[in-house]
């Protein structure tokens, strides 16, 4: 996906690959809370692995002018036939311009490109605009799908069929 300021793509260089964590730190950094960040360093750690992994994608938004990365979001496989949504993140100084909802709807239209019946997601009661942003996507609540707080954690289910 392509628009006048940005490229959505999946990252295209070991370089590009090595930038991600920092970026993730970026928002980690942002909550003072581990809720969502569960097993998020050994992620990182190897993040390309993680998720050019067979039935795991991730996509950035970069700028087209300096080329430089400035929002993500990936998707791994949760079960047969149901993705989980990951990382959505836009740097500060670039949300308002709608590239969190761009990244949203590349990921969940891979989904469905490649034969996923329902994403998953989960967000911190906090991330208010997040939620917004979720159920305009036609996403709605659910209990918790992983072994979480629900006093500290929302969780959302969009199926495709």
């Amino acid at each position: 996906m392509k628009s006048d300021e940005y490229t959505i793509r999946p990252p295209q260089t070991q370089e590009e690959w090595e930038i991600i964590p920092g970026l993730l730190m970026d928002y980690k950094h942002e909550f003072d809370d581990e809720t969502c960040f569960i097993s998020f360093e050994e992620e990182l750690a190897d993040i390309r692995k993680v998720y050019t992994a067979s039935g795991n994608y991730f996509i950035v938004a970069s700028e087209n002018s300096g080329k430089k990365i400035v929002g993500c979001v990936g998707m791994r496989t949760f079960s047969p036939g149901v993705a989980e949504m990951k990382r959505l993140y836009v740097v500060p100084s670039h949300r308002g311009n709608q590239l969190g909802k761009k990244l949203a709807l590349e990921i969940i239209s891979y989904a469905k490109e490649n034969n996923f019946n329902a994403m998953l997601l989960d967000t911190m009661y906090e991330m208010r605009a997040a939620q917004r942003l979720y159920q305009q996507l036609g996403f709605s609540i659910v209990a918790p799908y992983h072994d979480q707080d629900p006093s500290k954690v929302v969780c959302y289910e969009k199926k495709f069929i």
